[in-house]
């Protein structure tokens, strides 16, 4: 594998969902048809693993081999997983403080990536994904009735310190979008 090759892997990893061509040759500062070719040529390196590369018309991902299906079926399902992580409890936390919340939003208040929690805490049925009226491509992350019943409150007002934190959180949101705005310019 090359060093294209693995900076190609490292942003499908740190990504965790499909990304397209153009996103990829943007953050590599190459063009797009050097991306594809990199990544047909990396279909090989990813033959009779646990992760698989799949490349779609636009889009590429990393994604569980079939072979671990199962496997991965039944670790969800497994009483290990019905534990909350430090992780996943903190992005609840954060959601239902917040009431909504976009994903960079979230990811700029835990300062990491947090696409794989947030789809396992949708799985769980625990938060929920809407459609933001403000920016349809980014959408909010809400917490859903069976939070709230797992929690034994009513609503997010229930929540112990919830003025203070609120005012926390509406402060970091206002830097998170000062740089927002910064950046764009």
């Amino acid at each position: 594998m090359n060093s294209k090759q693995q900076k190609i892997e490292s942003l499908l990893f740190y990504k965790n969902e499909p990304v397209s061509f153009s996103w990829l040759a943007k953050q590599l500062s190459l063009d797009t048809k050097d991306i594809q070719e990199e990544v047909y040529s990396m279909r090989d390196l990813y033959l009779d693993r646990g992760i698989t590369l799949v490349i779609t018309e636009d889009k590429v991902t990393l994604m569980t081999a079939e072979i671990s299906q199962k496997m991965i079926e039944h670790l969800e399902n497994s009483e290990d997983a019905r534990d909350l992580s430090k992780q996943a409890l903190e992005t609840l936390a954060i959601i239902l403080y917040n009431k909504k919340i976009t994903k960079s939003e979230l990811d700029y208040i835990r300062g990491v990536n947090s696409m794989f929690i947030l789809r396992n805490l949708r799985m769980r049925g625990l938060i929920e994904k809407k459609v933001n009226v403000m920016d349809k491509r980014s959408p909010l992350y809400i917490a859903t009735p069976e939070l709230f019943a797992f929690l034994g409150i009513q609503s997010s007002d229930d929540l112990e310190y919830f003025e203070d934190a609120q005012e926390k959180l509406e402060e970091i949101q206002k830097q998170y979008q000062e740089e927002q705005a910064h950046d764009d310019l």
